[in-house]
């Protein structure tokens, strides 16, 4: 127990978030259903949280960069401030929009123009004002002149300036940038304007999967998915020695991809947490679909997805398809079966059996691995399992290697007839990486049994150490 303890202590102690100050941080904070994420999106650029006529669709914090005037900016969206709920989920989205606030250089307050002023909204302005960080108060759904008499209200709250905006429309906005980077630090330090400001257009931070060449300074883009409950918020939050996702026992708790860097033993490895997958039959709201679509969607921002199965349920019928949805992807894949800590004896035999049966079209070659989210065990193993995954994903064969391989392979084990006719193999090269694919000239491709072709790959696994990565043979015909 004291050796699993000292590896979490030792994956806290080096495990650097995002959060570090090195650029300004603008939280966007306020009641719930007020047009956080519209505003989020219309920064950060594209749709990167779920946005809904309903309060309390975003819960965990999300992060994105922003580009404008030169400046870069982080923008933090926060689930809806209501500080006099009791309920235990709209508590746990309060504490990450308080997170937020703590961490943040810059504060918006968005508030809705069209509904006024609330109880409520006092209450929240009076606790962003404690902190003593610069705020700036934004009166979104300006939608048009009818709308902009309404901003004049909010001077009522004490603020010196309103910013009067329509964040699905981008009225306004310009203004309100002008007034964010007005608020920000300097480069060198102090802050251009004291008072309340705004903030930035975000740019996503991004990079292709598998873009850079050495796999181990590469960034590593891990996408956490799996079933509703099976631990997969836990163990990033784990991972991170942070609380960066809530976690609930009620389905569906999860629902916009969340982004996070992670840094551990000088590798960078980017975390995204996902939605809980389910059938779609069974998903009772609209909403959920559409978080379970973006965590689908989530797969192929990766370079390695992480097959978060509950150990002590064993592998289910939706844990198959989604590892068909991985490896139709083309991802490298971890199967991490969680919860070592309630297991009973045995259970890895049967977890073993399982995935023989059930997952026989990934356990060639997918890598398998056990951990414990509330233990903290198997952390560091999780993190160099993904990225022995990820060098294999990304390997490039020399071509002499190559051609040794495949002048020994024509020879032991040629293909059988087509038609009655020899099928004639030429030569093979690697046309990509990430996931390894290599392209077969021959003189009958329709000939190219995919059983041989199953061989082959089997073959280029073995002497060419693929790991926990999909290989690809696609037979071409001869020009």
């Amino acid at each position: 127990m004291k050796r699993r303890s000292e590896e979490r202590a030792v994956i806290r102690a080096k495990a650097r978030l995002n959060d570090e100050r090195e650029r300004p941080t603008v939280a966007l904070v306020g009641r719930p259903n007020v047009g956080k994420s519209t505003l989020f999106n219309r920064l950060v650029g594209g749709h990167n949280a779920i946005v809904e006529d309903e309060p309390g669709v975003t819960r965990d914090r999300r992060y994105g960069v922003m580009e404008y005037d030169g400046r870069e900016v982080r923008v933090v969206d926060t689930g809806g401030l209501d500080l006099t709920s009791s309920e235990r989920m709209t508590q746990a989205i309060q504490r990450q929009a308080l997170r937020a606030v703590d961490e943040a250089t810059l504060l918006l307050l968005v508030m809705d123009a069209q509904s006024g002023i609330g109880a409520e909204d006092r209450e929240v302005i009076a606790r962003l004002r404690k902190t003593g960080k610069p705020l700036l108060l934004v009166a979104n759904k300006v939608d048009g002149e009818r709308h902009e008499a309404a901003t004049s209200e909010f001077f009522s709250l004490g603020v010196p300036a309103v910013y009067g905006i329509s964040a699905a429309h981008g009225r306004g906005l310009p203004e309100l940038l002008d007034a964010i980077v007005r608020g920000l630090p300097r480069l060198g330090g102090e802050s251009t304007e004291a008072a309340d400001h705004d903030a930035p257009a975000f740019v996503e931070e991004d990079q292709e999967p598998g873009q850079a060449a050495d796999g181990d300074a590469a960034l590593v883009r891990i996408a956490f998915v799996g079933r509703p409950n099976a631990g997969k918020s836990s163990l990033v939050n784990a991972l991170l020695g942070d609380e960066r996702m809530i976690v609930d026992d009620t389905p569906g708790t999860t629902r916009d991809p969340v982004d996070t860097l992670l840094v551990h033993e000088n590798k960078k490895y980017l975390l995204i947490d996902t939605a809980g997958i389910r059938r779609r039959a069974r998903i009772p709201e609209p909403m959920e679909k559409v978080a379970v679509a973006m965590a689908e969607r989530a797969l192929y921002r990766a370079d390695v997805a992480v097959l978060v199965i509950d150990g002590k349920e064993g592998i289910g019928e939706q844990d198959a398809r989604i590892a068909g949805l991985i490896q139709d992807s083309g991802r490298a894949l971890v199967i991490a079966y969680n919860k070592q800590d309630v297991w009973a004896q045995g259970n890895d035999k049967r977890l073993e059996e399982d995935l023989a049966r059930k997952l026989q079209f990934v356990a060639p070659w997918a890598l398998t691995m056990s951990c414990s989210a509330l233990q903290g065990r198997g952390l560091g193993k999780l993190l160099d399992t993904v990225r022995r995954c990820y060098r294999s994903h990304t390997r490039r064969v020399g071509t002499g290697a190559l051609n040794r391989f495949f002048e020994g392979i024509v020879e032991r084990h040629p293909p059988p007839l087509y038609h009655g006719r020899p099928i004639k193999l030429y030569y093979i090269t690697q046309a990509e990486t990430c996931p390894p694919t290599f392209v077969i000239s021959v003189n009958h491709p329709d000939g190219m049994h995919f059983s041989y072709r199953r061989y082959l790959q089997n073959q280029l696994r073995e002497a060419f150490k693929f790991e926990g990565t999909p290989v690809r043979v696609i037979a071409r015909e001869r020009s």
